[in-house]
């Protein structure tokens, strides 16, 4: 027979391969935060032994968002708590790295959440935070059927996934800016340059022109950029 220690040995080497695994797909600049959202939940709800639904959720100055889910319960589940002030994501999850309930049929930190978990099936929950500082909050909450499904193990595959996690959603976050800076400084040029031409006015004397209707329509610049060369190109694509 095996020594004891064998299974837990191969099973603890898979999860640091898999962690392995999942940040270096995280590392692709080409994923959208989207994409990078669902690879997070997909890979908790496969990894992290108990999880079986989950949504990840943030707050950025004051406004609460479940930006992703494994569906739509999950996503019930983390509005609910907002909408009730219960649970770990209002309560805890800024102030602790890790907050878990083992038994929601017996929890008194939050008992109008934990009995409408418990009414949906779920009988523990974990909940990691992502970032935190001091107006930007991230989180993951992973559900479980099982009470105690959230053991050590769990627990500590969940952190480093989350460590991983959260370095890849603020990237991606900073690439979709970036991407979004750069489509609206061109329209903003394209616009530049119809003014240009138009009006036979120099680069300076166009933008300040740009500028004082941004002012006037109380708008962006880059939306009435882009609604000028749509006037004269028009399109589909908005901003």
């Amino acid at each position: 027979m095996p020594h004891p220690s064998v299974g837990a040995d191969t099973t603890a080497s898979a999860d640091v391969t898999d962690l392995a695994e999942f940040a270096r797909s995280l590392r692709d600049t080409r994923r959208s935060m989207s994409q990078t959202l669902h690879e997070i939940l997909r890979t908790a709800t496969t990894m992290i032994p108990g999880a079986i639904t989950g949504c990840i959720t943030t707050v950025n100055k004051g406004v609460r968002t479940v930006v992703a889910s494994t569906d739509p319960l999950a996503e019930k589940l983390c509005r609910l708590q907002y909408e009730m002030q219960e649970g770990p994501i209002p309560t805890e999850v800024h102030h602790f790295d890790v907050v878990v309930a083992d038994d929601l049929t017996d929890e008194d930190r939050w008992p109008r959440f934990a009995a409408s978990a418990v009414e949906e099936g779920f009988k523990s929950l974990a909940a990691f935070q992502l970032f935190s500082n001091a107006d930007d909050i991230g989180a993951l909450v992973l559900y479980s059927a099982a009470t105690g499904a959230f053991d050590a193990e769990a627990v500590t595959i969940g952190e480093a996934l989350s460590a991983h996690a959260a370095i890849a959603m603020l990237s991606a976050r900073d690439n979709e800016q970036f991407r979004t800076g750069l489509a609206s400084r061109d329209i903003i040029g394209q616009a530049k340059g119809m003014i240009m031409e138009r009006y036979d006015l120099d680069a300076v004397q166009a933008f300040d022109l740009l500028a004082e209707l941004s002012q006037q329509q109380n708008l962006p610049l880059h939306r009435v950029a882009r609604e000028l060369v749509d006037t004269d190109h028009p399109t589909n694509s908005t901003f």
